[in-house]
C-alpha cells in the first residue's frame, strides 16, 4: 500500500520540480527565472506548500505575500497561486486527496506561523469549485472581474491634461509612498499600493517590460497619479493605476500615455481590470473604454482566517483591483 504523500513547506531546490509541474498542467513553457522573480520573497518559511512522494510532486499551492488594507485596519494577507494536483495527469488516484491536504496546510501555515489574516486569489473554470468548496475559500461570494476594453483611440490631448507632468519612475519610488499616504483612503479595501509594493510586483522580471509613470502637476513635484502597463502581445495593458480624484486631468494623462504606449508597440486594442473604483470607471467610460464581467470566467476567492474580518468590506464593488492584484499579467 502506498504511503500517504509528506506535505511540508517548501525547500531550496523544490522549483525545478515545482516549475516543472506546473508547465505540465497548464501547457506552458515558465522558466525557472520566472518562477523566482514570482515568489521571491524575505517571508520566512516561504509560504509555498507541496505535496511529495519521495522526491516526486503531487500537488502544489503556492503563496504571494501582500499588505492588505481592511477599513483603514492594515492587515496581512496571502495570494495563493500555481495551485495545481498531478494525480490525473500522472494517473496517480492515490494521491486524490494531496491537493486537499495541500490546501489545508497551506491555511494552517498562514494563519498559526505567519499571522496572516486574510487569503484571496484569482481562479476561473472547474477550478473555482474546488477553491470554494474543497478548500474553503467561501468568506465571500466569489467576484468576477470585470474588465474594461477599447479598441478606436480617440486623437489629441485634453486641455486639462496638459496641467500635468508624467515621467518614467526606476525600480524603487519613494514618491509613491507619499501618493499612496495621500489617496489611500479612497480604497477602503485594496492591497496596499506603496512603493515596496510597486518594486516587488512591477520591477525585476526576466521577460516583461512594465511602464512605469508618476503623475504631478506641472508646477508641483507632490504626485497626484501612478499609472503601469504592459506592452506585448498586441494589447496595451493598464496593469496597476493609483490616482487621486481631485485631479482628474492627471487621470486624462494617464489615458493619453496609454494612447500614445498602444500607438508606438502597436497595439490592437487596450484593456484593465478595474473594480472598487466608481469615478475612475466613469472616466475610463468617457474615454471610450467599454466595460463588463472579464470573458474569461476569472473570479477573486477569499478565505477569512481571522474573523474578525467584516464580509462586508468585501461586498462586490468594494475591493479595489486592478490587473496587478493578480499573477496573471
Amino acid at each position: 500500500m502506498t504511503a500517504d504523500p509528506v506535505i511540508r513547506l517548501y525547500e531550496p531546490g523544490d522549483e525545478a520540480a515545482i516549475n516543472d509541474g506546473f508547465n505540465r498542467v497548464f501547457g506552458r513553457e515558465r522558466t525557472l527565472a520566472e518562477w523566482t522573480w514570482k515568489y521571491e520573497t524575505d517571508e520566512r518559511p516561504r509560504p509555498t506548500v507541496a505535496a511529495w512522494e519521495g522526491d516526486a510532486l503531487a500537488a502544489h499551492n503556492g503563496g504571494i505575500p501582500a499588505d492588505f488594507q481592511v477599513g483603514g485596519v492594515r492587515i496581512k494577507a496571502l495570494q495563493g497561486a500555481d495551485t495545481f494536483s498531478l494525480a490525473a495527469a500522472l494517473r496517480r488516484p492515490d494521491w486524490r486527496d494531496a491537493w486537499q491536504m495541500v490546501m489545508d496546510y497551506f491555511a494552517e501555515v498562514a494563519e498559526n506561523r505567519l499571522g496572516v489574516s486574510l487569503l484571496y486569489g484569482f481562479t476561473g473554470g472547474q477550478a473555482i469549485s474546488h477553491m470554494v468548496h474543497r478548500a474553503r475559500w467561501d468568506s465571500v461570494e466569489p467576484r468576477r472581474i470585470p474588465l474594461f476594453t477599447r479598441r478606436q483611440r480617440p486623437s489629441g490631448r485634453s486641455l486639462a491634461s496638459r496641467f500635468f507632468n508624467a515621467r518614467l519612475i526606476g525600480d524603487h519610488e519613494p514618491a509613491l509612498d507619499l501618493l499612496w499616504e495621500r489617496v489611500g483612503h479612497r480604497y477602503s479595501t485594496a492591497v496596499i499600493r506603496d512603493a515596496q509594493h510597486a518594486r516587488r510586483r512591477l520591477s525585476g522580471h526576466p521577460t516583461v517590460q512594465y511602464h512605469r509613470w508618476l503623475v504631478s502637476p506641472r508646477f508641483s513635484s507632490t504626485p497626484v497619479a501612478f499609472a503601469a502597463f504592459r506592452t506585448d502581445a498586441g494589447i496595451c495593458r493598464w496593469v496597476d493605476l493609483v490616482w487621486d480624484e481631485r485631479h482628474a486631468g492627471a487621470l486624462e494623462l494617464v489615458d493619453h500615455l496609454s494612447r500614445q504606449l498602444a500607438e508606438q508597440h502597436g497595439c490592437r486594442h487596450e484593456e484593465l481590470w478595474l473594480d472598487g473604483d466608481p469615478e475612475a470607471e466613469g472616466w475610463l467610460r468617457s474615454f471610450g473604454f467599454e466595460g463588463g464581467p472579464d470573458p474569461s470566467g476569472v473570479v477573486r476567492v477569499v478565505r477569512f482566517l481571522d474573523e474578525g474580518l467584516d464580509a462586508g468590506a468585501f461586498a462586490p464593488g468594494r475591493v479595489y483591483t486592478t490587473m496587478a492584484d493578480a499573477d496573471l499579467v
